[in-house]
């Protein structure tokens, strides 16, 4: 074989082995984050009265072995088959409307009533299952100053 046909073949296979090292790379998620998207940035008319959600990503998947499709699902709602690491779009990609509207108040595509329906639903059921009768009172934030927490006025 001459140099030129080697020196091709061996620049086309580390060029493969870097597309599939970043196609497999996936999605690397931080342990805690804060629940934010652009789409609320644009909405203020005043200063925020409460911080935004800190989720803590590694406990629900890690500690409490919750799988990734109870909240990473598809159009229909249907649990994604997905793992840590995997590529996946973030809840403002779909749920992408950040203004509630006076006609459709529980518009599932509101990224709002997504989050609460999701997170209030999965920790009243916990809560039940813990003892509580209504879920509202347990081990899982149920009520907005558990997860929403006030400004401290400067």
């Amino acid at each position: 074989m001459n140099k030129r046909l080697i020196t091709l073949l061996l620049a086309a296979g580390i060029a493969v082995i870097f597309v599939a090292t970043g196609l497999h790379a996936g999605t690397e998620v931080k342990d805690t984050f804060t629940m934010e998207t652009d789409g609320y940035k644009k909405r203020k008319k005043a200063p925020p009265k409460y911080n935004l959600v800190e989720f803590t990503h590694a406990k629900h998947a890690a500690d409490y072995k919750i799988s990734c499709g109870e909240c990473h699902h598809d159009k229909e709602g249907k649990a994604l088959d997905i793992k840590m690491g995997d590529d996946v779009q973030g809840c403002g990609e779909c749920h992408n409307k950040f203004k509630k509207d006076k006609k459709n108040k529980k518009d599932i595509m509101v990224h709002e009533n997504a989050m609460h329906k999701n997170c209030i639903a999965c920790h009243k059921a916990f809560n039940k299952e813990k003892g509580d009768p209504k879920g509202m009172k347990g081990p899982a934030p149920a009520s907005c100053g558990k997860c929403h927490t006030k400004i401290k006025k400067k």
